[in-house]
């Protein structure tokens, strides 16, 4: 399935890509959407209540959980951090409880909330390749898979992130849901 039709956002260095693609280059992609699609029979949106930490342990260091915030005509307005991994918060820094926006490196924020907003749109995953971090740490590049979550069922409420950083010029690795199932 194509994300063709759908209008995706355009950042300069950003690919935005269909994570149904990617599962089967990506053992990470593939075991994460495996992991929700067990969770909801394929059905619905996954809940903040499907996710056991417990589960995740492997990758649980790269996961972030965004809150999406909207505006009255429901359009996201930003997003606060409930969750950001280890690994993620060497990289970022403390962001847990912070908003999207307050983020120092702007083309890292404007990132992030062009993904929550086009998460909230399309319903569904997809992935985002970055060239770089940002423009201080352009050494690194960021593969992100977005999951959309909701508990009422019909609006996208938080946004599982599934970010994995690493050397520009090196192969990335990759860790393992299947390891702690």
């Amino acid at each position: 399935m194509s994300l063709a039709s759908e209008k995706k956002p355009i950042i300069a260095g950003v690919k935005f890509e269909d994570a149904e693609y990617w599962r089967q280059h990506d053992r990470v992609v593939d075991e994460s959407l495996s992991y929700f699609e067990a969770k909801t029979q394929g059905k619905r949106l996954p809940k903040r209540a499907d996710l056991n930490p417990a589960d995740m342990k492997p990758i649980l260091p790269e996961v972030a959980i965004l809150e999406l915030l909207y505006d009255r005509n429901g359009s996201v307005t930003d997003a606060k951090t409930s969750l950001l991994g280890s690994k993620l918060d060497d990289y970022y820094g403390a962001l847990t409880g912070k908003l999207v926006s307050q983020y120092p490196a702007r083309e890292v924020s404007e990132r992030v909330l062009q993904g929550c907003k086009y998460s909230s749109a399309i319903k569904k995953p997809f992935m985002t390749m970055a060239d770089t971090l940002s423009e201080q740490k352009n050494f690194l590049a960021t593969t992100a898979l977005y999951m959309p979550m909701s508990n009422d069922g019909t609006q996208v409420d938080r946004i599982f992130l599934h970010l994995q950083v690493k050397p520009k010029y090196f192969k990335r690795r990759t860790n393992s849901l299947r390891a702690s199932l």
